[in-house]
């Protein structure tokens, strides 16, 4: 008989097989006293706040606004710690890791709101590049496989195949062959999250494999959708290029009647040169509404009689031989009327008799 099947510890040996249990480094000890409100600390320090907080919850005397704030700031620290490290590590591309330090501190808070919706988050995102890394592979060993047929057709064109050649396309056919349904969901898949390249290249190798009705079929659909698409982005950018011109055409309204009103305010303090310098600022677009045109007309009345006394100034001056002066009554006359040829021609002459003074003075000495 097995006494071992009858055998009952009595209470001493009860006690001292949980404190030798206890002592063990890998036993927790928390465990242990589950549930006591004397592990309230532990199962904080340790991050255990479910447990903490069923604590609070069972023994009402420890639930004090203290513990409490207490609790609920150690939880708020350790989501934000927890969400910086998953948050860097998700700049860095690793998916994979960043799961692993939200799935370690949602086993201490599971039912964490802001934990939980950054995990979703996170791993529809990486369900996504999967998907996505898949169709690369996919459509990767597709091409290759596409272009080593063409490589051995071509070369059947040129000498006859060895049997180690003919082999290895007979291999590359039936996995082509096992391919070809793969390809034709990529590419409808594809076009369904709206990635018509992908699913152009999916397509484009599906027939190149086995132009099936399904694929010649997914290839019109494909066809349809992207001049579809192409209509659309060509609206859109009507409507941004229209909504650009509006929004630059009001700047320019803006700007015109700025300047429309500081020409004014020029003219009024008799300040011509500064009233004719905001004036040429108004955009050319502008110059033909009305407002500008009057302000044309009211500039070059107010300049006109200017710039002729300070023409015939300069013409007097000139004649009797004071070509200096004559240069900077044109000078400032030009300046007042930019366009006007006859200051143009009167300096061009004034400069040149200036340059053959200077040359004669030159040669005397």
């Amino acid at each position: 008989m097995n006494t071992l099947q009858h055998w009952r510890p009595d209470l001493t040996t009860a006690l001292l097989l949980l404190s030798l249990l206890a002592g063990c480094s890998h036993i927790e000890t928390i465990r242990l006293g589950e549930g006591q409100p004397e592990d309230l600390n532990a199962l904080t320090e340790s991050r255990q706040y479910e447990r903490a907080e069923q604590l609070l919850n069972d023994f009402p005397y420890l639930d004090t606004p203290g513990q409490r704030e207490n609790l609920h700031e150690r939880i708020a620290e350790y989501e934000q710690a927890t969400l910086a490290e998953a948050k860097a590590l998700e700049s860095g591309d690793d998916l994979y890791n960043a799961l692993g330090v939200l799935d370690k501190a949602l086993t201490n808070l599971p039912h964490s709101s802001v934990l939980n919706d950054y995990r979703r988050t996170l791993a529809s995102k990486r369900d996504a590049r999967l998907r996505d890394n898949q169709r690369r592979k996919l459509v990767s060993r597709a091409e290759y496989i596409v272009q080593q047929q063409i490589i051995y057709e071509e070369q059947q064109k040129l000498e006859s195949p060895g049997l180690g050649n003919r082999w290895a396309y007979t291999l590359y056919q039936q996995e082509a062959a096992g391919m070809a349904d793969d390809l034709l969901q990529c590419g409808r898949e594809s076009m369904h999250a709206d990635d018509l390249v992908t699913a152009g290249k999916c397509l484009k190798l599906a027939s190149a494999i086995d132009a099936t009705p399904a694929v010649q079929s997914a290839l019109a659909s494909l066809a349809e959708k992207q001049e579809s698409h192409r209509d659309t982005q060509e609206k859109k950018a009507h409507i941004k290029q229209v909504r650009k011109e509006k929004k630059l055409a009001i700047t320019r309204r803006n700007k015109t009647q700025e300047l429309l009103a500081k020409t004014g305010q020029e003219l009024e303090a008799n300040n011509l040169l500064a009233a004719r310098n905001n004036f040429s600022e108004i955009p050319a677009r502008e110059r033909n509404t009305q407002a500008v045109v009057e302000m044309q007309a009211r500039l070059d009345q107010a300049i006109g009689p200017v710039v002729k006394e300070l023409l015939d100034k300069g013409d007097r001056q000139y004649r009797t031989d004071r070509v200096d002066r004559a240069i900077n009554s044109w000078s400032i006359a030009q300046e007042l009327d930019p366009e006007n040829t006859g200051i143009k021609e009167r300096l061009e002459r004034a400069n040149k008799v200036l340059a053959r003074l200077e040359e004669l003075k030159s040669k005397q000495q």
